[in-house]
């Protein structure tokens, strides 16, 4: 009789249990915590709203403010900077420049929170006014960056970003 319950008892572990544990694990895993506390969620937004204002104000130094001294900055051109002077300083230039009528629009549409203290962040954004490389205007940009933000001393930083532009062109093949 004790070997009957057991073998019904390891059946049930392996038909039941067995799947039951691996679906919550696997649901676990597809789903990390996408609710954080609803200052968190604010703080993030104004995070994009700070970054999007200095923009528009064409101040490098404010559009940086929230951006980890060590991030990792991918441009829609796929150029690659490791910390927040070099942004600063590119966007300055930028600013004194290419983007310098600019106008910039961004959309947070999407936050999830892989931890706690670490958030990807999709905003989508647009911009008006800029000019491009060869001084000829550029009336209307669209595109997507993906923000990897940290909470480090109780405020929301910028680690990662990178962006996708929509109208953006291929690179001549002859250079």
């Amino acid at each position: 009789m004790k070997t009957r319950v057991g073998k019904i008892l390891a059946i049930v572990v392996v038909f039941v249990a067995g799947p039951l544990a691996m679906s919550l694990a696997r649901a676990a895993a597809d789903n990390p915590t996408n609710s954080s506390a609803p200052e968190d969620e604010a703080a993030i937004k104004q995070v994009v709203a700070g970054f999007s204002e200095g923009w528009n104000n064409h101040d490098a130094h404010a559009m940086c403010a929230s951006l980890a001294d060590d991030v990792q900055w991918v441009s829609w051109r796929g150029e690659v900077s490791h910390s927040r002077k070099q942004v600063e300083d590119d966007h300055a230039t930028l600013f004194a420049g290419l983007y310098k009528n600019s106008r910039r629009t961004d959309t947070v549409k999407a936050i999830r929170y892989l931890t706690p203290e670490l958030a990807s962040v999709d905003d989508f954004w647009s911009m008006t006014g800029a000019k491009m490389r060869d001084g000829t205007d550029w009336p209307y940009r669209a595109g997507y960056v993906n923000f990897l933000m940290a909470k480090r001393g109780g405020r929301w930083v910028i680690i990662v970003s990178h962006t996708a532009d929509f109208n953006a062109k291929a690179p001549d093949p002859a250079r």
